[in-house]
């Protein structure tokens, strides 16, 4: 046996059990130490270590890619030809401009108040002709009545068996609709038995984001939310948030798929 191991076998044999235990501690405890120093040099070369500022990028990115099959729908377009065969039907009703509001056929254009919405509802049910100032065209001063045709795919809120049928043509970038909207709630609230409303496409070609907004609107439909989703676009039209993740944030929040 060497000077070198008879020394070291002489210090573990001076040593007592408890401060045999104490180093064989410290030696273990410096080992972990040095394992779990190289494990973390490892994950900080792969990118660094998840902080609550990672997690929560983590969570924006999931809501800015929005639910799956939403997201899908709208990126895809599927509803673009939709939206378009509405502009379509607007225009050949006589719509040039939006709001555009069909009271049983009967034209009101422009974001007019809901105590004039309200004189149209209660003329026709009370079974009389409308014949208002407001109502009549800017250019020929005439009342324009039309036959509204059967809407493809139309999903009605309100009374769904009522004589009154109120068909908005909007746009959800156009400032005017969105300060219209609210004489629409107020119509629903107040007249819920007695009138059904839908809403129909009619974004302006100058307005950048109306397109999408109005197929987002049609990928809420899908799912049963149109009115929800409604609600929301023009919510953040308001806001001036028009945006492809706004619209999937929008259908997050309303729990679309």
């Amino acid at each position: 046996m060497s000077e070198e191991q008879k020394a070291t076998k002489n210090i573990w044999d001076m040593m007592s059990p408890q401060q045999t235990f104490f180093v064989g501690l410290v030696g273990g405890a410096m080992v972990l130490c040095t394992i779990g120093f190289f494990l973390l040099l490892g994950i900080m070369i792969k990118g660094g270590m998840p902080t609550r500022a990672n997690a929560a990028a983590n969570i924006d990115d999931e809501v800015a890619a929005g639910p799956e099959k939403f997201s899908a729908c709208l990126d895809d377009g599927k509803y673009a030809n939709t939206v378009k065969a509405d502009m379509q039907l607007g225009a050949s009703l006589g719509v040039n401009g939006t709001p555009a509001t069909f009271i049983n056929g009967y034209l009101l254009s422009g974001a007019l108040p809901y105590s004039a919405l309200k004189q149209v509802v209660d003329t026709v049910l009370a079974g009389n002709t409308p014949d208002f100032d407001f109502m009549k065209d800017r250019e020929t001063g005439k009342i324009v009545k039309v036959d509204m045709p059967e809407l493809p795919n139309v999903e009605w809120a309100g009374n769904e068996s009522a004589s009154v049928t109120v068909v908005e043509f909007s746009d959800f970038e156009c400032p005017y609709c969105a300060n219209f909207e609210p004489s629409i709630e107020q119509l629903l609230a107040e007249y819920s038995d007695k009138i059904k409303f839908t809403y129909r496409h009619f974004p302006l070609s100058f307005h950048a984001n109306a397109q999408k907004a109005a197929e987002a609107f049609e990928c809420a439909k899908e799912q049963g939310k149109w009115l929800e989703m409604h609600n929301k676009l023009f919510d953040l039209s308001a806001a001036s948030n028009l945006s492809l993740t706004s619209y999937k944030k929008a259908a997050t929040e309303l729990g679309l798929k």
